[in-house]
């Protein structure tokens, strides 16, 4: 079995989201973690806050700058075994905020 990181990605602009909407949001995700931990295939995963800071170097200095948000921003992750990447892809598809409008990266880790 191969490793595969699920990354959330959030339309920005809906933000800030009522409470009651966050929570069904977390909620969900929690179930959806539940599942794919009972099903034996979850490894790790956590939300991602929006804040934090973007390290780059510009003429040979590290700058720490506010991280740029355009329209989306990485809500959180999921890391999951699975086959290969079009088996990771099919329990990608069960995310449950596709309706909340979320997108969805798949991606194998490793070399």
């Amino acid at each position: 079995m191969a490793q595969f990181i699920l990354i959330i990605r959030e339309d920005l602009s809906k933000y800030p989201r009522p409470k009651q909407e966050l929570d069904a949001i977390v909620a969900a995700h929690m179930k959806w973690a539940a599942d794919l931990t009972k099903r034996g295939i979850f490894k790790d995963g956590n939300g991602i806050a929006s804040d934090g800071r973007l390290l780059e170097m510009i003429n040979g200095e590290i700058m720490v700058e506010p991280i740029r948000d355009v329209r989306e921003g990485v809500g959180g992750y999921y890391i999951i075994e699975a086959k290969d990447l079009q088996a990771a892809i099919e329990i990608g598809k069960e995310c449950p905020t596709f309706k909340d409008g979320d997108l969805l990266e798949v991606r194998p880790l490793g070399a």
